[in-house]
């Protein structure tokens, strides 16, 4: 009996594969329509979210990295500003600038001062061209505190009182090297660090100390 019920059913899905003659009222069943969830389950899908986030973040995290990296690259040729100017300072604590630099032009020993500063940089990380060196006199460090103004007044940077003076035996000497350095990034960061202009900061390296009781000139 069991067997002739499935063999029934059997041949009556054959002959009404649509189950079309099997609608309660003795009718057709009309045609399945698409199911309700399609959109729900487009809602719950999480294909490409990965895409999608990364998107939105990438800007900030690309922006903020390069940041980062200018900044970093700021602060480390200031330093190597520094460094530089600290040993080749050496020759006006001693007095060997008297013998190294003979000039009667301060402008030709201040060049010459200035190209000892960037032998002794990294090649190629400060531009000389654009390095601009200042080397006063003061009877005390009182008034060497006071004499020493700012290069970047205004917005712009001003060496026009920039000179250079040959040290002389138990003196106080202000050295400063000023560096227009040249910004890489055109972001936010790079406006934010400018303060020369556009693109450009100023990176300033001081040394002051008394020179060493020498026999001058």
């Amino acid at each position: 009996m069991f067997l002739a019920r499935r063999k029934g059913a059997a041949l009556e899905q054959i002959a009404d594969p649509m189950g079309l003659s099997s609608h309660p009222d003795g009718g057709a069943h009309p045609p399945r329509a698409p199911k309700a969830g399609l959109l729900r389950r487009f809602r719950r899908s999480e294909r490409g979210v990965a895409a999608v986030e990364f998107g939105l973040v990438a800007v900030p995290f690309f922006a903020l990295m390069f940041a980062m990296f200018e900044t970093a690259l700021m602060f480390w040729a200031n330093e190597i500003l520094e460094e530089s100017l600290s040993q080749a300072s050496r020759r006006l604590l001693t007095g060997e600038a008297v013998s190294r630099y003979t000039s009667n032009n301060p402008a030709a020993n201040a060049q010459a001062f200035r190209d000892d500063i960037c032998a002794l940089a990294p090649t190629g990380l400060i531009d000389c061209s654009k390095l601009y060196v200042d080397v006063k006199l003061y009877s005390s460090f009182a008034n060497a505190s006071a004499g020493t103004g700012a290069v970047t007044a205004g917005g712009a940077l001003n060496t026009n009182g920039f000179t250079y003076n040959q040290p002389q035996p138990g003196q106080i000497i202000v050295a400063r090297a000023v560096l227009d350095y040249q910004l890489f990034l055109t972001s936010w960061a790079s406006a934010a660090l400018a303060n020369i202009g556009p693109g450009r900061t100023a990176l300033i390296a001081t040394t002051t100390f008394r020179a060493e009781p020498f026999v001058g000139s």
